[in-house]
């Protein structure tokens, strides 16, 4: 049970990461500021390319948990990498999209704030990143948490 639960965080992650980039590609192709595109300044770009291969990162972990847990295989290590790799993009994806936005970000009307609302609330389901980390570091290295 445990296990479905850390795919099934890690998963909607992962989609709320690609929800987000689309949030706010199209903000970026729509908003303009002096005349230009906002999408056309290489610091958010680069912010965007960021959340992809993140998001990528994010989908490569899911989908390796999800195949050793159908194949029966212990997953624990996977399920694990996979939520906090997929759990830190999305809170940084969310953040992101609610900065791009500027003040019009955390209002109802955006909904570049739902995925940060949700990014926050799935950071803490089934442990948060900390938790998940210790654990794979006992599980790949013996105790070292204790030290």
């Amino acid at each position: 049970m445990r296990n479905a639960g850390l795919l099934l965080a890690s998963a909607q992650a992962a989609g709320g990461i690609a929800g987000v980039l689309d949030v706010v590609v199209e903000y970026l192709n729509t908003r303009t500021t002096f005349g230009r595109k906002i999408g056309s300044y290489q610091s958010l770009k680069h912010t965007c390319a960021d959340i992809l291969v993140g998001m990528e990162r994010a989908r490569s972990h899911v989908y390796h948990a999800a195949t050793q847990l159908a194949d029966g295989q212990d997953a624990l290590v996977a399920l694990r990498m996979a939520k906090v790799e997929a759990g830190d993009t999305f809170a940084f994806a969310g953040d992101r999209a609610v900065q791009f936005h500027g003040g019009f970000g955390f209002t109802f009307e955006c909904d570049a704030q739902l995925f940060l609302r949700r990014a926050l609330w799935l950071q803490y389901s089934f442990g948060d990143a900390a938790h998940h980390r210790r654990r794979l570091a006992d599980a790949l290295l013996g105790e070292v948490s204790a030290r």
